[in-house]
């Protein structure tokens, strides 16, 4: 019998980076007392719990949320220019 490969190590999970306006990060900052292993573990679970209550279809639309914005702004400041 062959032998199976030995498993690569490192982390389970992949690191990612969110950036929040200071409002926010201020509010959460307070419900986890400072503490960023709260903090943490709280924007995970918000994030967890919007996940599985989403659609594929609702969390798509949130990527064509922003590149419908910046045309809309433009042409918002077309017609305040032309007035």
């Amino acid at each position: 019998m062959a032998k199976r490969g030995r498993k690569k190590g490192g982390p389970r999970y992949k690191k990612v980076s969110l950036s929040l306006p200071k409002r926010l990060y201020f509010v959460l900052n307070g419900i986890a007392m400072g503490d960023d292993k709260k903090l943490n573990r709280l924007i995970r679970g918000i994030l967890e719990d919007k996940l599985m209550e989403s659609t594929l279809a609702e969390l798509e639309l949130y990527l064509g949320k922003g590149e419908e914005e910046a045309p809309q702004s433009k042409e918002k400041e077309e017609e305040s220019t032309a007035s």
